[in-house]
């Protein structure tokens, strides 16, 4: 193309550019005095400036967090803007708006037309919001939801609120479309790119916990740190704490990563409650409630030493037939302890129930659901994870008793204590650790961990084993990942970390063993067993490509890269947390005197693995023992 075609094509673009830019901005300035209801005076808020509280009255009518009570000033707002917030953030605003505006023209155009052919009315949606210092001002959405839906009602606590919402509603709603016009409420200076979702102005008790960490005296944003660690699935005071949070930590850094941590959020089918509380996805068992820590942990380990009977015969129930685990468990307790008879019993099938348990001396529960992506689902699935990790493990365990079986051994999981540790920080659970889930996955195991313990007595023992990750041959969950990298990349990253981990075979061991225990004292007991060894990701890596007649570099030079991905927000940082992290059992919670069960090293392991999978050469004696 000609150069001065070029140059006359990017003055013209400029000039146009800077007219629109021009055009808009004379707009929002006379717009401006209508959206904060300058010229309807009886609309602003009364509290406007003040710093508040929220207190309940049953004298009042339930506002729109679904609670009766009312806000009452204490103080006026002191804060006072830095210069960041004052004009770099503005001026980032301001051109990011702009942008927004003019590339997105199209977008908002076929919105706007899909809008008006479906359900014929305006094309945008204005609502009462509550904005910096708690000025009221008027938000903009696309409508996604039919004329005749009642005004400032959030969409959860509509009744039966699909029937409000349009298809085209449904969709920009999942896909975060409907927000696309607070462009336009930013350009104006209502809001900001980066900030505390604005909330609804009858939210009182939302107002008033985010005046408890100073969040209402920001700009809102589009999109703020709340909504990349929970959106709305946060109840209103980890909403709140979040948003104080951002604020209190509030400069370019802090808005980099909102902002970076939102691109996986923004255009993922993701439904979003509109004014959610929390409330609505509050999905889940309550067997943890009013628990104290002592219970939550359990007793851990016989707590004396203890006999392996080899040679009395015991009968075994497994439900979960054609799980891993049970299979596994099946096959290597035939091979190696003919003292156990062991049965199988498919819990897909509704006849289970008709089984009759009476005649098994144990009952070891595995059946379950796992490796759950927790970052994206809705309530449907997570009443799924309850109803079969839960509820499914506390009905078995209720027949197990009423049928005379003398033990029920339950599969529980080191989820139950929570998302792995940071990279850079580590995370070794002890005996005084104190489970608490981080998302419904464990909630779920835990919820079940605790329920199934509350059932055992002098005459029914029940037995939990929290275990950390388990592979082997045919496992799924993360070794499979690991081994697939280890075979293709060249390059992986030497990093510091610190895992348990258990090979099936040293989980088949201990559950032999213990199911021969001769006497058990405890009615309740807790297990945490592991490898011997803890794991390191990049050592586990480089065995699994030796072993496969692989080459593979570990290398420090990628740990700075490392420690910036776990830095980030969302997705990204969780995925390297996830590999590089720390999550590990205290030895000694592991080692219960009279059981020996940890016969297969950490080397051996990823031998038998991979020899298992057909992808291994024959290694050396030293490097099987190693």
């Amino acid at each position: 193309m000609d150069k001065k075609k070029v140059k006359r094509f990017i003055g013209k673009s400029v000039a146009v550019l800077a007219v629109a830019f021009a055009i808009l901005s004379i707009v929002s300035k006379r717009k401006k005095r209508d959206t904060v209801y300058d010229n309807e005076p009886e609309q602003k808020n009364p509290l406007e400036g003040k710093k508040v509280i929220f207190v309940e009255d049953e004298n009042d009518k339930e506002n729109a967090d679904g609670i009766r009570g009312h806000l009452e000033a204490i103080g006026d707002c002191d804060h006072k803007p830095g210069f960041y917030e004052r004009y770099i953030k503005r001026g980032i605003d301001i051109v990011l708006s702009f942008g927004g505006l003019v590339v997105l023209s199209p977008v908002f155009a076929l919105t706007a037309l899909a809008i008006k052919i479906e359900d014929p009315g305006p094309v945008f949606f204005t609502q009462k919001r509550v904005g910096q210092n708690k000025k009221y001002f008027k938000l903009h959405k696309f409508r996604s939801m039919k004329m005749c839906t009642p005004h400032d009602v959030p969409t959860h606590m509509l009744d039966n609120p699909d029937q409000y919402i349009t298809k085209v509603g449904k969709f920009i709603r999942a896909h975060s479309l409907d927000e696309l016009p607070q462009i336009w409420d930013i350009f104006v200076g209502n809001m900001s790119v980066i900030g505390p979702r604005p909330g609804l102005w009858n939210q009182d008790l939302l107002t008033a916990e985010r005046d408890k960490y100073g969040a209402n005296d920001v700009k809102p944003g589009l999109t703020g740190w709340a909504q990349i660690n929970g959106r709305d699935e946060l109840e209103i005071p980890e909403k709140a704490k979040l948003d104080g949070e951002y604020v209190r930590k509030l400069g370019p850094i802090m808005d980099a990563k909102v902002f970076l941590g939102s691109l996986h959020v923004f255009g993922k089918d993701d439904s979003v409650v509109e004014g959610g509380t929390g409330e609505i996805s509050k999905v889940g068992r309550h067997y943890t409630d009013g628990k104290s820590d002592e219970e939550l942990i359990g007793h851990i380990g016989f707590g004396e030493p203890v006999t392996v009977d080899t040679e009395t015969k015991k009968k075994v129930l497994i439900t979960g037939a054609g799980s891993y685990i049970g299979e596994s468990f099946k096959k290597y307790a035939e091979e190696h302890y003919s003292a156990l008879d062991i049965e199988t019993l498919d819990m897909l099938d509704p006849d289970w129930k008709k089984k009759d348990f009476s005649k098994f001396d144990i009952v070891y529960h595995v059946a379950g659901l796992a490796h759950a992506d927790v970052g994206s689902v809705d309530d449907s699935t997570k009443e799924k994870y309850y109803a079969v990790n839960t509820d499914l493990a506390v009905e078995v365990c209720k027949k197990a008793k009423s049928e005379g079986v003398k033990e029920f051994i339950f599969m529980s999981s080191m989820i139950v204590y929570g998302d792995s540790a940071p990279y850079g920080k580590d995370k070794i659970i002890d005996e005084h650790t104190v489970p608490k889930a981080a998302n419904f996955y464990g909630d779920s195991k835990l919820q079940a961990d605790v329920a199934v313990r509350s059932f055992a007595d002098d005459s029914f023992k029940v037995l939990v084993i929290r275990t950390p990750m388990i592979y082997g041959k045919g496992s799924k969950g993360n070794y499979p990942t690991l081994a697939k990298l280890a075979k293709k990349l060249p390059v992986f990253p030497d990093v510091d970390n610190k895992r348990s981990m258990l090979h099936i075979d040293n989980l088949c061991e201990f559950l032999c063993q213990i199911m021969l225990v001769s006497d058990i004292k405890e009615n309740a007991t807790v297990f945490m067993s592991q490898n011997a060894e803890w794991t390191k990701t990049s050592d586990m890596v480089k065995k699994i490509a030796d072993v496969s007649g692989k080459k593979i570099r570990t290398l420090k030079i990628f740990r700075p890269a490392v420690f910036i991905g776990s830095k980030m927000p969302g997705k990204m940082g969780g995925l390297v947390n996830k590999a590089f992290g720390n999550s590990c059992y205290e030895h000694e919670v592991s080692d219960y005197e009279g059981i020996k069960y940890q016969t297969t090293s950490l080397s051996e392991s990823v031998v038998k693995t991979e020899r298992n999978n057909g992808n291994s050469r024959e290694p050396s004696d030293k490097e099987s023992h190693t």
